[in-house]
């Protein structure tokens, strides 16, 4: 049996600002040094195979604490990247409306398939992580692997996984730290946990 355990980030500089930020590389906070530390506590009996992270500063630093107690290989996927906001990284929502009010309204309308100024829509993304993980799954048919990426990763990938579409994004709210799990039964995903 496949058991995929997600893990999002500590919280960083970004999240504790409420800032939008994809593919900007913001450091974890001390209370997201210490959310990791618990996680690697919780998860210090588990027999993980491997650990697969965002190569966004936030997920290797939060799965090489995690790691401190299995000493596996970590590999690098830039596939599990956060969505990219572009030009809107680093901005609150505040700022988004005021400073690109036709854009953020256009945005509102059809947030699924809006492409963000120099960066993806969310259509996008979801497709590139969900590319991304079939092939882990594809790779290991049996064991359990620990996944440290971002909260709108692990949405999409739980959307495609349990509700077969990108109409269940916004069903999953993950929070920094949080423990998913999916174990594939005879190939089918069962969700065991989500915010363990």
């Amino acid at each position: 049996m496949l058991e995929i355990i997600f893990v999002r980030h500590g919280e960083t500089e970004t999240n504790k600002k409420k800032l939008f930020s994809g593919w900007t590389n913001s450091k974890l906070t001390k209370k997201g040094i210490q959310q990791a530390e618990m996680v690697c506590e919780k998860l210090k009996n588990e027999k993980l195979n491997m650990i697969i992270c965002s190569d966004l500063d936030r997920c290797l630093k939060t799965a090489q604490i995690i790691n401190k107690h299995h000493g596996v290989n970590i590999i690098e996927e830039p596939g599990l990247r956060e969505i990219n906001f572009g030009k809107w990284e680093n901005l609150s929502y505040g700022e988004i409306c005021e400073k690109y009010p036709e854009k953020s309204k256009k945005w509102e309308k059809d947030f699924v398939n809006f492409i963000f100024p120099d960066g993806e829509s969310l259509y996008q993304m979801y497709d590139r992580v969900n590319r991304a993980y079939k092939n882990i799954v594809k790779s290991c048919k049996n064991g359990k692997i620990l996944i440290v990426s971002h909260s709108g990763v692990i949405r999409a990938i739980l959307s495609q996984e349990i509700c077969k579409s990108i109409d269940g994004y916004w069903k999953f709210n993950i929070y920094n730290c949080g423990i998913a799990r999916l174990q594939y039964v005879d190939g089918f995903p069962v969700l065991i946990a989500v915010n363990q």
